[in-house]
């Protein structure tokens, strides 16, 4: 535990200390015209190669274990230092010859960023077999370390959740639209809603609530206006349908521009991103002939069964207008993700997986600035455009579109919630066998946004007007993101299972006998921190249909009981699928998942 805890403390302090001294460096030696460059991975590269030569041949020098310690510390310090100068000065011995090696094999360096995130998981997944054998007493005090992060999260989450309730609870009770017409007089009417909803397999009974909700909006109607993108290989029942709804109620708001989105477009991976593009464009030339300034309109993005609260389009202005003028054309701002339209009717799983999706939402809006796209939003459509809209040929439209406009506003870009309720469907299928498939695969596509790992990584190091904290902050986050989703469930649930399967002179310590123990009582207090989850729940959740049985009733409060057995399968396997998908090269593409009502 202890050389454990040498190496990371040196390693972090040796990054945070490189930091401070080249910036230093950089202040007072051009001052004084110093003619050589500070290389401090150099510094970092020596060290590290005297950290295990110490941990090689020190014990017959220093003894043991004193060359273990110095030798752990050193290795720290000196990997710490080396990647610092990686990260900042975006090389580590020569900028030209590995700059051009980079260059030269762009294909293998895409791959090998592919390949990185899944390698990372499968190394992690691995650990507890290898580790057992070689470094078990490490491993079992990584556990231990695990199982605190999990409470630390569990607690933290819980506690941004009620936040987060109580703000949309507060942002449900007010009038927006009058609140617009009194503290924005002279601005609010100056601004139109242009709503963009791509389609593709859904039926007018799914779309229709969600054309409903848009033509109910407690919000001046001339000022709305809807732009439905449908698919040209979509079904022409479906398609004359919706056409028809629009034909009937197309004058109950501005303007509605129902879209045709061709198939098979070059440099075009079918799915909502680039119907959205072909939806905008569109809509961008039809306000042009109207003479709709593009900048004076707000476009809010939505899936087909998102039901919007009556007050959402009011809010989404007033918190686009309340935010600074200098910033607010860099931002993009969204509402609190809720799946109400058919909980009751889903099963169990789906139901808890819906939640724990919804409330895991609405906690990093509260407590996250890096808080990242998630299946609607609402933007100025001139920073769209200039943006250049939706990354066509990736199946993970969300999360890149947040990449794609970080880097282009040079990292001042941001996710600012306004904490008005988007109703959506949990997941739901004709059959049960049929509604696990498609929850699976909607996590795995969800967890297919590591596909975007490489154009971050490669925009980083070609970002260097970036602030290089902020930077390196956001993509700490993403990659721990992507690789605690696929290990740390079951990382917990198992590794201290095989440690003493596998190697059993560890069995005889006090170690293996207190671990299981401390991790018992570490986990039964992360699971307490539901609680809190559990009340919001029962909060926010529609009312359990009237015409169910008791044991139906109990069944839906026992329910968290599966909360466990989630983690660790449905939640945590469709990460790993997705990462090894990507690092194996079987790439996915963008597959709709399937919604169905049930009368029950």
């Amino acid at each position: 535990m202890r050389i454990l805890l040498i190496f990371i403390f040196s390693l972090i302090l040796s990054f945070y200390f490189s930091d401070l001294s080249s910036r230093v460096w950089r202040k007072i030696w051009p001052r004084r015209g110093w003619p050589i460059s500070y290389h401090h991975s150099l510094t970092g590269l020596i060290l590290a190669l005297i950290g295990i030569a110490a941990l090689a041949f020190g014990h017959k020098t220093l003894g043991s274990p004193n060359n273990i310690f110095l030798g752990t510390a050193l290795l720290g310090i000196g990997i710490g230092t080396a990647l610092h100068h990686l990260l900042s000065e975006n090389f580590i011995v020569s900028e030209k010859m590995e700059k051009n090696f980079v260059q030269k094999h762009e294909t293998a360096t895409e791959r090998f960023l592919e390949i990185l995130p899944g390698a990372l998981t499968w190394l992690a997944l691995t650990s507890p077999v290898w580790l057992s054998f070689t470094l078990p007493f490490a491993l079992a005090y990584l556990i231990l370390i695990a199982d605190i992060y999990w409470l630390f999260n569990a607690i933290k989450i819980s506690v941004l959740i009620y936040f987060g309730y109580k703000k949309m609870v507060y942002a449900k009770k007010q009038e927006w639209f009058k609140k617009l017409k009194e503290e924005f007089p002279n601005e609010w009417d100056n601004y139109y809603h242009f709503i963009v909803l791509p389609t593709y397999k859904e039926s007018l009974e799914i779309l229709q609530p969600a054309f409903d909700a848009i033509v109910g909006s407690d919000y001046l109607s001339k000022k709305i206006f809807i732009g439905v993108g449908l698919e040209e290989r979509d079904s022409p029942e479906k398609i004359a349908q919706v056409k028809e709804y629009w034909k009937k109620n197309g004058h109950k708001i501005g303007g509605a521009f129902v879209t045709i989105h061709p198939y098979g477009l070059p440099g075009e991976l079918a799915g909502p991103a680039t119907n959205r593009n072909w939806a905008i464009n569109n809509a961008a030339k039809e306000f042009a002939k109207m003479g709709i300034d593009p900048s004076k309109v707000i476009v809010t993005t939505l899936d087909a069964d998102f039901v919007i609260h009556p007050q959402f389009l009011a809010g989404a202005l007033h918190k686009y207008l309340s935010t600074p003028a200098g910033i607010r054309d860099k931002r993009s701002f969204t509402g609190a993700f809720l799946y109400n339209n058919n909980y009751w009717q889903a099963p169990a799983p789906m139901r808890l997986i819906s939640s724990g999706t919804a409330y895991w939402q609405l906690s990093e809006m509260v407590g996250s600035d890096k808080y990242i796209n998630f299946s609607s939003l609402s933007m100025n459509m001139q920073s769209l455009l200039d943006i250049g809209l939706w990354i066509p040929n990736k199946v993970n439209d969300d999360s890149g579109f947040y990449w794609k406009a970080y880097y282009h506003f040079k990292g001042d870009y941001k996710v600012i919630p306004h904490f008005l309720p988007i109703s959506a469907d949990a997941v739901l299928d004709v059959s049960l066998a049929k509604t696990f498939q498609n929850q699976y695969l909607q996590l795995k596509r969800w967890a297919y946004g590591v596909e975007h790992i490489p154009f971050i990584v490669k925009q980083y190091f070609k970002a260097t007007d970036l602030d290089f904290w902020d930077k390196t902050d956001k993509l700490s986050f993403i990659m721990w993101s992507y690789f605690k989703w696929g290990t740390l469930a079951l990382f917990i649930a198992f590794g201290g299972i095989l440690i003493p399967f596998l190697n059993p002179q560890y069995s005889e310590s006090v170690v293996a006998y207190n671990m299981p123990i401390i991790s018992s009582w570490i986990l039964t207090a992360a699971y307490i921190g539901l609680l809190a989850t559990i009340i919001v729940h029962e909060k926010t959740v529609p009312p359990r249909p009237k015409s169910w049985g008791i044991f139906h009733k109990i069944w839906s409060y026992l329910q968290w009981t599966l909360m466990p057995l989630i983690l660790v399968t449905i939640a945590t396997i469709p990460a790993i699928d997705a990462q090894t998908r990507l690092m194996l090269g079987k790439y996915m593409e963008f597959r709709v998942t399937n919604k169905a009502r049930s009368s029950t």
